[in-house]
């Protein structure tokens, strides 16, 4: 009955991602690298955060699948989707993509009345598939589409662009502006990452099995997967096109793949 963003698809793309990263790994220096200028301070904060995770996240995790029914982390997982949604809605109309935000609008719609404010997904099965998108794509199609790799404390992967684009995103979130007490919302905060993290745990056991150095498998998998979703070609660009943005991180060092979506 409960419908939420199948992690069968996340399944489905990571053999393409593995297939990327190994044979990244497989190069004395890959050209990704080069688009990872802070990489001695980002494998600090990757080592960082792989403490917290296995000590903190993952227990957590498996844990509240042992004990929450299926049911029940599907609808927990449609009412943040819901959420992340009217995000989308917003980013598709700064990006020009009419149809989608109309869409995303409708599914917003549909599941906030009769999905009982997001806890059923039945926007999906009606049609109306999820075109999740944020700010840092928002970006990415308006021409920032070079930016260093960095790893957020707790957060993980990103890029200086998409860290950008995660502020934006959370201040534009519904959540935040419905709950009024801090409390509140970093209740809801954990709820959401640790619902999202039970849903990575096959991603993450197949990461570790696959992958000698997980932190340029990660680096590759997500730079790859970024690109992919604002259009970067195959071909790696040349390095002159550097967006001013990065220069408020550091002045002198380039960024990582351009793109056009």
């Amino acid at each position: 009955m409960f419908a939420h963003r199948d992690p069968r698809r996340a399944r489905r793309v990571l053999p393409a991602l593995l297939a990327v990263s190994l044979l990244a790994g497989c190069a004395a220096a890959t050209p990704q690298n080069r688009f990872d200028p802070y990489e001695a301070a980002n494998r600090k904060v990757h080592a960082f955060n792989d403490v917290v995770d296995r000590a903190a996240l993952q227990p957590l995790a498996r844990g509240y699948r042992a004990v929450t029914p299926e049911p029940a982390r599907a609808a927990v997982s449609n009412v943040f989707g819901n959420l992340e949604d009217v995000v989308s809605v917003v980013n598709h109309l700064l990006q020009g993509q009419f149809a989608r935000a109309s869409s995303d609008l409708m599914r917003v719609a549909l599941n906030s009345t009769l999905g009982l404010g997001g806890l059923i997904d039945i926007a999906t099965p009606a049609g109306l598939p999820s075109y999740k998108t944020g700010f840092g794509e928002t970006l990415g199609r308006w021409g920032y589409q070079n930016s260093a790799y960095v790893v957020l404390p707790l957060l993980g992967p990103s890029t200086v662009r998409d860290t950008v684009g995660r502020a934006a995103d959370i201040a534009s979130n519904p959540a935040n502006h419905a709950l009024h007490h801090p409390a509140d919302r970093n209740v809801a905060a954990g709820v959401n990452i640790v619902s999202k993290r039970a849903n990575a745990l096959e991603l993450t056991d197949a990461t570790e099995e696959a992958a000698l150095d997980t932190y340029s498998f990660t680096r590759d998998a997500y730079l790859q997967y970024r690109n992919n979703r604002i259009g970067v070609p195959a071909v790696t660009p040349s390095m002159g096109d550097e967006p001013g943005i990065d220069a408020l991180v550091s002045p002198d060092t380039p960024p990582d793949t351009p793109a056009k979506q």
